[in-house]
């Protein structure tokens, strides 16, 4: 007779969606592999755990939930159904020289499921943990470590972080509370699914369904730039090349009918002054972007730097996206030339040639461009209404590394995530000159720091609006979000029905 557990990893296998149609369980490893549930809308909500500084300033390391006797930090606790997408620590001490124990704790048990010591949990070297899932990036000595290992839990979750050496060996501060602790910073970010939600709860023990939706993940991780899809999607593909004139819009494609777009490449000798113009359905073009940044890049000259992440980059002098891009009844993709020379460009996509889901968003694309900053108030990367999902964004002019993020859902007045600064959000540490592309995140150096994060599969749904505000750091004369270099970058959404 099969157990539970076993019966339950048989119909997440099952459940993989893609052709059926269905969706991979929610928390399962296969739910990295669901590229197809990406547009449909959501029913769960995504929060964030952070040391932010409760008095609003800028000393975002060490402001935990609370402490616990025996100098136990609470970071995170939360009722379930729900998973842990997502993990991200640093602290200032070379590596290993502070070391601590994380442990997490499942559905109330008394022993944790996780324990581990931080530096080991994230080497990359245990399953699941393993590279490129798990691992650093940034400085060698100092890096950010990050975890995109899916951690699930039925009734609930608490994460605790212990100090396991001698009390001298760490580096404290004061945070905005008086309160003394360690120089630690962090991030983990969750989704709570909806009451009823199964779950197959973390344990180290994998089945050999789980073994093999971790080598699909570290496979399709490992080589940026090729296609998530695969050759078992069935792809209509379409070549087009057109030259803009100066001062003008020309038509690259243009579908009839109804699909998915999931694969689009785009080659121009130089994007710099070009904008990539998508529209669904015939409505106003719910895709605009400077070409560049819409791939991870700058938009400043021909590109130098290949940027090789799972959903968009630079590879071979093609600029790529696999982002699903669902329209029932048209696709126009255009070219806009903001120059006074005329370009070349090429395009070569595929859809799947099917009417997608009544649920599945339309893609958006929008430039947030803040040239000079109102000292004190925060800027503005998204203002949205409607139903939808927020996915991921480029920032291609990141003005401070200090600046926290906030995402406020449907007109809440509390943010449901709050950061800790820039190179946080991105998963790197210590500043802005480290580079690194990786499948859901990185930096790269062109010109100036080019930066990007995909929130997949954690996106954070909105039921009637989404306000994405981050702040612009602090100048260390003038006090904190009073920086005022320019800030600007691309931001990835769907919206159902626009």
């Amino acid at each position: 007779m099969l157990d539970r557990r076993t019966v339950l990893a048989l119909l997440i296998c099952v459940g993989l969606g893609g052709a059926a149609g269905r969706a991979a369980a929610p928390g399962s490893l296969w739910e990295l592999l669901d590229f197809e549930s990406i547009p449909r809308v959501k029913d769960w909500r995504t929060y964030q755990a952070s040391g932010y500084d409760r008095g609003g300033g800028f000393y975002d390391s060490g402001n935990f939930l609370r402490v616990e006797p025996g100098q136990r930090y609470v970071l995170m606790e939360s009722d379930g159904p729900g998973c842990i997408d997502r993990m991200w620590f640093t602290y200032k001490r070379p590596l290993g020289q502070e070391p601590y124990d994380l442990l997490v704790y499942i559905d109330g048990g008394d022993e944790p499921a996780i324990r581990m010591d931080l530096d080991a949990l994230f080497s990359g070297q245990r399953a699941p943990f393993v590279a490129p899932l798990a691992g650093t990036c940034a400085a060698a000595t100092t890096p950010g470590r990050y975890s995109y290992v899916p951690i699930a839990f039925a009734k609930s979750c608490k994460v605790v972080l212990v100090p396991t050496a001698a009390p001298d060996v760490y580096l404290y501060r004061t945070n905005s509370l008086g309160e003394t602790i360690p120089h630690v910073y962090y991030q983990i970010t969750y989704r709570r699914f909806r009451p009823g939600t199964k779950v197959q709860p973390f344990q180290w023990e994998m089945t050999s369904c789980e073994q093999e939706a971790l080598a699909k993940v570290q496979s399709l991780w490992s080589d940026g730039g090729r296609s998530p899809w695969g050759p078992s999607t069935p792809l209509l593909r379409r070549h087009g090349s057109l030259v803009v004139k100066a001062r003008d819009t020309g038509t690259l494609l243009d579908i009839q009918g109804g699909g998915t777009l999931c694969e689009l490449r785009l080659s121009a000798e130089n994007p710099a002054g070009l904008r990539l113009l998508m529209t669904w359905d015939g409505a106003a073009a719910q895709v605009s972007a400077p070409l560049g940044p819409f791939f991870g890049c700058s938009d400043a000259g021909p590109p130098a730097v290949e940027v090789k992440g799972l959903w968009m980059g630079l590879a071979d002098g093609w600029f790529y996206c696999y982002l699903p891009m669902p329209f029932h009844t048209s696709a126009k993709i255009e070219i806009a030339n903001d120059t006074d020379a005329q370009a070349a460009v090429t395009a070569r996509a595929g859809w799947i040639a099917r009417p997608p889901d009544d649920d599945a968003a339309h893609f958006h694309a929008r430039r947030y461009d803040h040239a000079l900053v109102e000292p004190g108030r925060d800027y503005e990367v998204l203002d949205v209404t409607g139903r939808g999902h927020f996915v991921g964004l480029v920032m291609d002019r990141p003005g401070h590394m200090e600046g926290d993020d906030s995402f406020f859902v449907d007109g809440a007045r509390e943010p449901v995530i709050r950061g800790t600064g820039t190179e946080d959000f991105f998963n790197f540490a210590w500043g802005l000159s480290h580079t690194g592309a990786y499948a859901l995140h990185g930096i790269t150096i062109q010109g100036g720091p080019v930066c990007y994060r995909m929130h997949i599969p954690a996106t954070v749904p909105f039921a009637r609006s989404l306000k994405i505000s981050w702040e612009h750091g602090h100048d260390v004369r003038t006090g904190p979000n009073t920086h005022q270099d320019r800030y600007s970058g691309v931001v990835f959404y769907y919206v159902l029905g626009e």
